[in-house]
């Protein structure tokens, strides 16, 4: 076989004289490939969910066997047509499309074009065998898509050895070095992996938390045994006299908002004139694990607003990114039930209120899952593991977050590159146990927070009660927050309401410096009852949507006044919790028992 680059493999390898003596190229790949699909996979998508979605799907067809035959003659002809256009000598713009088939071999060699199209003809086969399938619910055909979209991502050509054109040119100029670097980086991710595995995304060791993430100037004003209250330092003499408190999401650590400096949050809105407050939340081991709801709101939420309102004697803006807007809004609800007007204003960022559509993350919240995720947290001594939290998040963009880098890093042999917001990926937290089953039932079963129904503080939170203005931010692209999900929390709270919709996804969408000159926005005067009626009529402007949210935040935030004065004795930013890795906490709860 040509492999499309000048190289005949036929002999090069096949005759024991490669870099494994006795080995042909065939046995190297299955070995090989069989190896990186067991570190891919390991994500998640061989739980007892996906096995239950798979077996359900599979009974289906079995009770019909006239289904069978439907969905046989559909993929012959969409081979039939395959084969056709390839004959014909017609482009392929969906495989031209595909980022895993971007090197011209793909469309130059005859023999891989072939492979990709194929591939590709099956792929959307596979996946639309759950909508085919007769007999199942609506959350049996989406389960099972789902899984069939990751085991579809997973026998990617792409993913493979021999059917790699990138891997091959690689192998034969390489002289097998690329393959022999990409065996040991595999063996030794699966044995440093703590069960695990996973393919690292970015250089782990190119950063420095402190020196080139996270160093925007402040102090640590606060401390207690949940979080760490960090002021950044003011860049002007004069600044906004009602502070800013951002809640961000304890799913992972505070400092997407302060990445490198090019790319904070924190230190443009500084820059802006306000006084920023971030919470610092400590990721979970032994002495927390026990932590539920009441826990956050009582040690995060009232604590860090207790904090700013007594040094500033004026009310305080809150916001809260993901989860972190669930507890800004709970913290909202609770002060507008007791008369408490300390809160201006509430503003949340790819936040949901209503969870009544939350995308592929709630296909697999019900009690059978939960079960799953029970057993999970026993056997990590009552927390949720980082490593877990990473796995889920990882299966909603198996092509994005897996594949792409165990090509890079398998089959190319190479390391990947440096890039802040996957080091941020990569730098998971442990989650209470209680606080994380407590939020899959009230949040994703239940919609407790848009039911008025969540239980707090001995009583349940209702957000109509909240009328301090409220900024809404969305993403359109955002997998985690979908956007009509979000859109639906327009219409929970008691006051005036403004909704912004932001490109990209539930990053990108958020941390979107101006200076980029990235994306585009969306704003509407109304909000009409529904997602897709907000969308016929709002306006599309260029450019990133900090400049809008500065302008309303300007506008809840009182006069100019002299910054507020040092904290004595205060610990620098970005504090210790942030520092402390799951390795580091693994070790220090291991010497504590």
């Amino acid at each position: 076989m040509n492999s499309g680059n000048g190289h005949d493999d036929s002999g090069a390898f096949g005759d024991g004289t490669g870099p494994w003596p006795g080995m042909d190229l065939q046995s190297l790949n299955n070995q090989f490939s069989e190896l990186i699909r067991s570190a891919g996979m390991a994500q998640g998508s061989g739980s007892p969910a996906a096995a239950a979605a798979i077996r359900a799907l599979a009974n289906a067809f079995a009770e019909h066997p006239e289904a069978v035959v439907d969905v046989q003659m559909d993929l012959y002809n969409r081979q039939s047509d395959m084969m056709h256009r390839l004959a014909s000598g017609e482009p392929s713009p969906q495989a031209d499309a595909d980022a895993r088939f971007a090197d011209p071999a793909w469309r130059e060699n005859p023999v891989f074009d072939f492979i990709r199209r194929s591939y590709l003809v099956m792929a959307a086969w596979a996946e639309d065998l759950a909508q085919a399938a007769p007999g199942l619910t609506d959350i049996q055909r989406r389960r099972a898509a789902f899984f069939l979209r990751q085991a579809v991502a997973a026998y990617a050509p792409s993913n493979t050895l021999s059917g790699n054109p990138r891997a091959l040119r690689a192998l034969f100029d390489s002289q097998g070095e690329s393959v022999k670097r990409g065996l040991d980086r595999l063996q030794s991710d699966l044995a440093g992996s703590n069960g695990r595995p996973s393919v690292p995304q970015t250089d782990m060791t190119a950063f420095e938390l402190g020196v080139s993430l996270a160093v925007t100037p402040g102090d640590v004003v606060f401390r207690n045994e949940l979080i760490e209250l960090i002021r950044y330092e003011a860049a002007s003499d004069l600044v906004f006299e009602r502070p800013l408190l951002i809640f961000p999401p304890w799913i992972n650590k505070f400092y997407v908002l302060d990445l490198t400096p090019a790319n904070s949050l924190v230190a443009w809105l500084r820059d802006q004139g306000f006084t920023v407050y971030m919470v610092s939340w400590r990721s979970a081991d032994h002495a927390i694990r026990d932590f539920d709801w009441n826990d956050y709101l009582k040690l995060g939420g009232r604590a860090a607003l207790d904090w700013i309102h007594d040094a500033h004697d004026a009310p305080v803006n809150v916001a809260g990114y993901c989860v972190g807007g669930a507890l800004a809004s709970l913290l909202a609800a609770r002060l507008a039930d007791e008369d408490d007007d300390r809160i201006a204003s509430l503003s949340l960022l790819a936040a949901q209120t209503d969870f009544s559509e939350p995308g592929d993350l709630g296909l697999f919240v019900d009690e059978a899952g939960i079960g799953e995720i029970e057993t999970i947290i026993a056997e990590a001594g009552g927390v949720m593991p980082g490593e877990a939290m990473r796995d889920a998040f990882n299966l909603l963009r198996p092509e994005d977050l897996v594949w792409r880098y165990a090509e890079q890093r398998y089959l190319l042999g190479e390391e990947p590159k440096a890039f802040d917001l996957l080091y941020w990926n990569s730098d998971q937290t442990n989650l209470p146990g209680p606080l994380h089953l407590q939020s899959l039932r009230r949040l994703y079963i239940s919609n407790a927070l848009a039911n008025a129904a969540f239980e707090i503080e001995d009583t349940t939170a209702d957000l109509g009660m909240i009328e301090t203005p409220v900024f809404l931010h969305a993403a359109r692209k955002d997998h985690i927050s979908p956007p009509d999900s979000v859109y639906k929390g327009a219409h929970l709270f008691g006051g005036d309401v403004t909704f912004l919709l932001a490109d990209s996804g539930h990053i990108a969408g958020v941390v979107n410096p101006p200076d980029a000159r990235k994306y585009r926005y969306w704003t509407r005067d109304v909000l009409p009852t529904t997602y897709a009626s907000w969308v016929d009529g709002a306006e599309e402007r260029p450019g990133s949507w900090w400049p809008v949210w500065a302008d309303w935040l300007r506008g809840q935030s009182g006069e100019e006044v002299e910054p507020p004065a040092p904290v004595e004795s205060a610990a620098p930013a970005p504090g210790g919790y942030v520092l402390e890795t799951l390795a580091a906490i693994r070790a220090k709860d291991a010497a504590a028992t």
